[in-house]
């Protein structure tokens, strides 16, 4: 295939799974015993019926040997219950490398063709069970009575820790697997064994080549989220990095994350043009407590607007930095109130695209776009504007009027003793923070 074809293809499946988001009712991030969830295949689509859901996906950890029984028990349920036809949507979850620490890849295919990662993926398993083989001999070594047979599974089954975590509770070792990861078996801890992983680009690239579209999973549980309403350096950082090989979204909704990380994740997502999904990351009961959604979970809970904003920096002699704002004209919404130049993304723009035609159309300049240098987030009383500022270069000698009526240079500190829309409030009380 072209790849131009290759292109316009996964833009098109990119739009579907946004579409899929925002109906609402949908889970895609599920585990069955082709990996680490409690649930067999056919007891998980048992309990997609219950929750009403429109779409769900199975995403075993490196293995897609649960899709086929899942289609076929779909189906026989279809048959009995023809009133409510769930849509399942083939994935994976993929161990992969960034800078030497784990993340964790979703994979989503939309046509199917997930069963050409098979060869990628049985390499996955072979390095799966050597871990597991390193790790029960650490174990023994530290003393715990593990069963060398405790992992031994079928071909296509994917196991790992959470299983030897499940091993010693039954044990009597720990009295969850919080616990046992957090005493034994977690990143650090004295019972860790590295595995050999990809590299992040690699399966991206493997999922690209299988025709599917790649997520990243849960990235509140990688430490990148502040939990405020400025999106953290290390958030935007990593997921502009990962985009730049190839990742196509981020799992913004995550069945483990806080709100306010939620809001961080989402924020991000929309400024950096990645599509944003929702996925509970439900293991049965092999985690502390279910989490798959239901029916009736809806995503975003309020009416979200992009809006890009441009931080046009000079020195004063003084050596301060100071910035250009413009005061909106008399009339129309925020009448008279100071504001960073830019405006509303539409649809199918980027930020970068949108900031170069706002400043053109209310300014009349064409203006040079810098770096992403500021992501966040307010709530008005009905909506919740995201707001992505970029540095940028322009001309500023002669300003057109057609949205404004006056514009001045401020520092941060006086900027926050104007009348500034709220969202700019958190902006230069960030600047004046960082200046001090």
């Amino acid at each position: 295939m072209p790849e131009q074809t290759k292109a316009a293809t996964r833009a098109a499946d990119r739009a579907s799974l946004a579409r899929i988001v925002a109906v609402g009712g949908c889970d895609l991030h599920l585990h069955t015993t082709a990996s680490d969830g409690a649930d067999s295949p056919e007891q998980l689509v048992d309990r997609v019926f219950e929750a009403g859901l429109n779409t769900f996906s199975v995403t075993d950890h490196d293995s897609i040997s649960g899709i086929e029984p899942a289609r076929c028990a779909l189906r026989q349920r279809l048959t009995a219950c023809p009133e409510h036809k769930p849509q399942l949507l083939a994935g994976v979850e993929l161990s992969a490398d960034q800078d030497g620490e784990e993340r964790h890849i979703l994979g989503y295919f939309l046509h199917a063709g997930e069963e050409h990662l098979e060869s990628f993926l049985t390499e996955q398993l072979r390095t799966r069970r050597q871990r597991n083989r390193d790790l029960i001999e650490r174990l023994r070594a530290l003393g715990y009575a593990i069963d060398p047979a405790a992992l031994d599974t079928p071909d296509q089954v994917a196991t790992g820790r959470l299983q030897i975590a499940l091993h010693l509770i039954q044990k009597g070792y720990f009295d969850s697997v919080q616990h046992a990861f957090a005493e034994l078996l977690g990143d650090g801890r004295p019972g860790y064994v590295e595995r050999v992983r990809p590299s992040a680009r690699e399966a991206i690239g493997q999922i690209h080549q299988a025709g599917g579209l790649a997520v990243l999973a849960h990235p509140a549980l990688y430490g990148w989220c502040r939990g405020q309403a400025i999106v953290s350096a290390p958030l935007l950082q990593n997921l502009a990095q990962l985009q730049s090989i190839g990742l196509d979204g981020v799992e913004a909704y995550h069945g483990e994350a806080s709100e306010a990380e939620t809001s961080e994740i989402k924020a991000a997502g929309l400024a950096l043009d990645l599509v944003c999904t929702a996925g509970s990351d439900d293991h049965g009961r092999n985690k502390d407590r279910l989490l798959m959604y239901t029916r009736q979970d809806r995503w975003p809970k309020r009416r979200e607007i992009l809006v890009c904003g441009a931080l046009l920096a000079r020195s004063r002699p003084d050596g301060q930095t100071e910035y250009l704002l413009c005061r909106r004209l008399s009339t129309g919404r925020h009448a008279g109130f100071w504001e960073l130049p830019g405006g509303k993304v539409e649809p199918g723009e980027t930020t970068v695209q949108a900031l170069i035609r706002e400043l053109h159309e209310e300014l009349a300049v064409d203006a040079e776009i810098g770096a992403l240098h500021t992501v966040l987030w307010h709530d008005y009383p009905e909506d919740r504007v995201i707001l992505a500022v970029h540095e940028a270069r322009f001309p500023t000698g002669s300003l057109a009027t057609n949205a404004h009526d006056r514009f001045c240079f401020v520092t941060a500190d006086q900027a926050l003793q104007m009348k500034i829309l709220p969202a700019d409030i958190t902006l230069f009380q960030a600047l004046a923070a960082n200046l001090k």
